[in-house]
């Protein structure tokens, strides 16, 4: 009786347990600037889960350009006018994260949906008291891709990291941007 009691205590001693793996999952808010079919500030959030060693991420960019102030004569009282564009992105990606010493890397592209939107202001004393016009409006798909630097503490309770986001989306309508980053979350 007492060896099969000490077999039960040694293969309970001598089975390594699975370690559970902590959780990842965090909110990105970023700015910064893009250059592409539109040229000018972009912004974001997207919020991500790690699952399995594979990061998922949902999220929003949304990318705009301020065009020139411009001048029409019509029927003798000059009008002026400046053209707004605008790069609405609702990107659904799959990639990868890889926390070391502090830090992580991330690498990530899927599809996307984008709304391209022109406005125009129109205004005979000022372009800042003006309510725009939509002009052109079109959807499509794209596919978006986003490459992350981030540090955080490393201790297990890390809540706040920051770094560098490169992004952009190939389509029709094109862009490539560079901006700051701010993620609240649990990390590794």
């Amino acid at each position: 009786m007492s060896s099969i009691f000490s077999q039960d205590a040694f293969l309970k001693d001598s089975i390594p347990k699975q370690a559970t793996q902590p959780s990842i999952g965090f909110v990105d808010l970023f700015a910064g600037g893009a250059l592409g079919y539109v040229d000018g500030f972009a912004a974001g959030v997207s919020i991500n889960a790690l699952y399995s060693n594979v990061l998922f991420s949902l999220g929003y960019v949304m990318n705009n350009e301020q065009g020139g102030l411009e001048y029409v004569e019509e029927d003798i009282v000059p009008i002026n006018y400046y053209m707004h564009y605008r790069i609405d992105n609702f990107p659904l990606m799959v990639g990868f994260y890889h926390p070391f010493r502090g830090a992580s890397l991330s690498a990530s592209a899927g599809c996307s949906l984008l709304f391209y939107t022109e406005y125009v202001n129109v205004n005979t004393f000022s372009i800042f008291d003006s309510n725009p016009t939509e002009v052109y409006s079109t959807t499509n798909l794209g596919f978006p891709y986003e490459f992350n630097v981030k540090l955080f503490n490393k201790n297990e309770g890390a809540v706040l990291a920051y770094g560098l986001k490169l992004f952009g989306n190939l389509g029709k309508y094109n862009y490539t941007g560079l901006a700051l980053v701010l993620s609240f979350g649990s990390f590794k």
